[in-house]
């Protein structure tokens, strides 16, 4: 008896002990009926899931993200600046606290998903959501998504990571194919999200759009059973993004566990429910999806619903500007320019198209709509004061180079009236009689909160405008549209523009040769989707673009000033969810600002506002230069400190800046765009910095670079291995010393006279490999703020992983014995100190 009570106590004290939470979800799983059962799989609204009252089930309430709380009903939230501003502060801790804080508006909103971060990456500068995305990095993506992840759910807001996986474009999103083997998934795009799983505990995930090897990511089960809840044990549930799944036998199967978002349409609602009763569907499976739901729902004590509240405090307005303001990279800077003196100055001219424009409410599912937007010019009068005179110049009479709206008298209706006849249809392909036909002397129009007329709806309409068009000048001109959703421009039977299909507001535009009087045939057309609507017809003379009365007038502004703070780059109605970018290019014209306002006043402050690379061909004019990327509600303010000296720049660039599109890989490959809606990844890991390090292509400016109103020196590097006999993988957790992988130990000294923070960065190069190896990898980081004359030993942990490759035929992370050299620096260009370390056979 007594020998049976001991066995019964050990036995007892090695089996796995079962959670309340999950107790409580299997009791709920007996008395859930098998169509409350599916009801748990799909959407109830389009931001809501279904509860069910009689068994106490709530609903998943989500919200977008990650830039903030982009709130459907528009109540005002804090505008962050974005993941691409965040990745360039390096901070994770920082990234942390703008969670914590987005957590908090979500939580006071009612909301209980946050559908954010986002952790693809970056892998073309064309990339429309490269301003969501943290950086072409893994390592760096990773580190930063377990902050910001961490932050959010201490909130009780569950994240919902996305998109998984291998989201790089977004022309055709819905059904292009991205082809990439296994080891560039692994090494490349996979790990921020492991990181995020493993380490950031995120209870959702968001499948892609896209393809992976010929399976959507919403059904396949290489990716999410295989890999995310097989391999990485996770344990929440694995969302679709809107409208991305396909099938209801492959989606179930395939490992998505919720479809959204509600309809009557769903493939899990009463498709799913008939799968299952035809036995095409195992129970199982579903009991597996609903227990994942479950589990996620109620392990979270979610906000109640508490109508419209001030979420947006001011301290989370100071932490986005604190943000802005650690996430500025200051890339250039000859002759110390900066920072501005205002000692030294009577007047400053502040010129160009982002000077006085407005960022956070626009993007795709990145906007936000702030309670307020502090503009750069705003910012810059507000910090100068009576004592500066602030003269401001706009270069342009609407965004570079998309030109002006073509004025009533340069266009005729088929009768000979000022403008365009409109024929009006209430469907989104011209069918059957127009609902309304009028004659509309300027196509300029948004739609975004009210109909056309009252015949035409909201959504799912198209208007066709005839005519002609009557220039008054003989030149080549430039005519576009800026629409959302799709447009198109026929001039005398020659299309012009095309730029059909749903997307967010894109402009685009076509050159044609034009002469003085004559009748040009012209018919415009619109189709409009769901969401936003917005139409604009606009020209630009190419002759006159130089001189153009804006540009006088900025070269006028520039010379008559003591200093001038250049604002240039591009904005959401290019940059955004939806679509990629044609170029790297600033906008047709801006470029001839640029030259024109460097040659008036070299004492020229340029300052880019956007979230991708930019080609700069007038770089090697330009003396200061200063990335603010999407700078957030505060960011006028951030602004004006960094460019007169109270906040020392420290960001870094996340991702590499080419010197011309044609020197990214992927496009150097030839991969991109998509071909026969496939997309390749031929580059394999050498992504970013490290196709530009491995094939010594010279960037314009490299990954991790970032100059500071002061200096820094390097020394004393000591690399500790740590024992490497362990085979099992560990993380390290940054606040303990690992248990296996090497130390590394720096002196850095700050050698200025201002006190600044400095990003020492960590590469690992193994130059024997047996396989291919870039020529370095970054993993690892740590930001030190010195006052100056102050010296600080930075000590960074490297875990096994930091060595590792994975090895597909193995199936698993593998380190190979031999020499690996440690490469500690100011950018993955800028190594300062080196060291050695011997690793023995075997590895892991």
């Amino acid at each position: 008896m007594i020998l049976l009570l001991i066995a019964t106590a050990l036995l007892s004290a090695t089996k796995p002990q079962t959670s309340a939470l999950d107790q409580k979800v299997e009791a709920l799983l007996l008395q859930l009926t098998i169509e409350e059962k599916v009801s748990l799989c799909h959407g109830g609204t389009d931001f809501s899931t279904k509860a069910i009252p009689r068994l106490g089930i709530p609903e998943f309430r989500f919200t977008d993200g990650p830039n903030g709380v982009r709130d459907q009903e528009r109540i005002p939230t804090t505008a962050f600046p974005p993941a691409i501003s965040m990745a360039a502060s390096w901070d994770p801790a920082l990234v942390g606290r703008i969670g914590a804080a987005i957590g908090q508006e979500a939580k006071g909103l009612g909301k209980s998903v946050q559908l954010g971060p986002a952790v693809n990456i970056d892998r073309t500068p064309l990339g429309g959501r490269t301003f969501e995305y943290f950086s072409e990095d893994p390592f760096l993506a990773g580190r930063l998504a377990v902050g910001y992840i961490q932050g959010l759910q201490a909130e009780g807001v569950i994240a919902c990571v996305k998109h998984f996986a291998a989201n790089s474009v977004e022309e055709d999103r819905g059904t292009v194919d991205a082809q990439v083997d296994e080891r560039t998934l692994r090494e490349i795009y996979l790990p921020a999200f492991e990181a995020a799983i493993k380490e950031g505990k995120a209870g959702s995930v968001m499948s892609a759009y896209n393809k992976v090897n010929g399976l959507y990511s919403s059904e396949n089960p290489h990716l999410l059973k295989e890999i995310l809840k097989g391999e990485w044990g996770f344990q929440g549930f694995v969302m679709s993004d809107w409208g991305a799944v396909h099938s209801t036998v492959p989606t179930a199967l395939g490992g998505l566990d919720l479809e959204m978002p509600g309809g009557k349409n769903n493939f899990l609602d009463a498709p799913l429910l008939k799968a299952v009763r035809d036995g095409l569907v195992p129970v199982t499976v579903i009991d597996d999806m609903a227990r994942r739901c479950l589990r996620t729902l109620l392990g979270h004590d979610f906000p109640p619903i508490e109508g419209k509240p001030n979420v947006s405090t001011r301290a989370h307005q100071q932490l986005a500007k604190h943000l802005a303001e650690q996430a500025m990279v200051l890339l250039k800077n000859k002759g110390g320019i900066l920072p501005l003196k205002k000692s030294e100055l009577h007047s400053i001219a502040v010129i160009g198209p982002n000077a006085d424009e407005k960022f956070s409410d626009s993007g795709g599912s990145g906007e936000v709509v702030a309670p307020y937007e502090i503009t750069p010019l705003e910012g810059i009068r507000k910090f100068c004061g009576k004592g500066i005179d602030v003269r401001y110049s706009p270069g342009f009479g609407s965004r570079a180079g998309q030109g002006n709206p073509i004025p009533p008298e340069a266009l005729q209706t088929p009768d000979g009236k000022p403008g365009l006849e409109g024929h009006y249809f209430d469907n989104q392909t011209f069918r059957g009689e127009p609902k309304l036909v009028r004659d509309d002397p300027t196509i300029s129009f948004d739609w975004n909160t009210e109909r056309p007329a009252p015949s035409i709806p909201r959504e799912f309409f198209s208007v066709r405008w005839t005519g002609f068009l009557v220039p008054d000048a003989t030149d080549n001109y430039e005519i576009g549209t800026a629409s959302d959703d799709g447009s198109r421009i026929t001039i005398d039977g020659n299309l012009i523009v095309s730029n059909w299909g749903p997307h967010a507001v894109q402009r685009r535009k076509g050159s044609i040769s034009l002469e003085k009087g004559h009748r040009y045939p012209i018919i415009v057309e619109f189709e409009q989707g769901f969401g936003g609507a917005e139409m604009h017809l606009t020209w630009q003379r190419v002759s006159q673009r130089e001189s153009s009365p804006w540009i006088v007038d900025a070269v006028k502004t520039a010379k008559s000033a003591d200093a001038v703070i250049l604002f240039v780059g591009i904005d959401h109605e290019y940059d955004t969810e939806g679509s990629d970018k044609p170029d790297m290019k600033l906008e047709a014209g801006e470029d001839l600002l640029v030259n024109a306002v460097l040659r008036a006043n070299p004492r020229t402050v340029i300052v880019l506002i956007n979230g991708t690379p930019l080609e700069m061909p007038w770089i090697n004019q330009a003396h200061a230069l200063l990335e603010a990327w999407y700078p957030g509600l505060e960011g006028g303010n951030a602004i004006a400190q960094v460019l007169f000296g109270n906040v020392n720049p420290s960001g870094k660039l996340p991702v590499t800046f080419p010197k011309k599109l044609a020197d990214s890989p992927a496009h150097a490959n030839g991969n991109y765009p998509p071909v026969d809606n496939v997309i390749k990844y031929d580059e394999g890991i050498l992504v970013g910095y490290r196709y530009f390090d491995t094939k010594n292509v010279e960037p314009l400016f490299p990954f991790g670079h970032g100059l500071s109103y002061t200096s820094f020196t390097y020394s004393k590097v000591r690399v500790e291995r740590d024992n490497f006999s362990d085979r099992r993988y560990i993380r390290y957790d940054p606040n303990t010393k690992p248990r296996s992988g090497a130390t590394i130990s720096v002196s850095v000294k700050n050698t200025g006279a201002v006190r600044g923070s400095e990003v020492v960065q960590v590469y690992v190069s193994q130059k024997d490999a047996k396989v291919m190896r870039p020529e370095k990898e970054l993993k690892g980081f740590q930001k030190v703020e010195l006052a100056p004359g102050e010296t600080k030993v930075v000590t960074i942990h490297l875990d096994k992983r930091a060595f590792a490759y994975y090895s597909v035929a193995k199936h698993d992370w593998v380190v190979d014995g031999g020499k690996y050299e440690i490469l500690v620096g100011s950018s993955s260009r800028d190594i300062r100190q080196r060291a050695s370390v011997d690793i023995a056979a075997g590895g892991f």
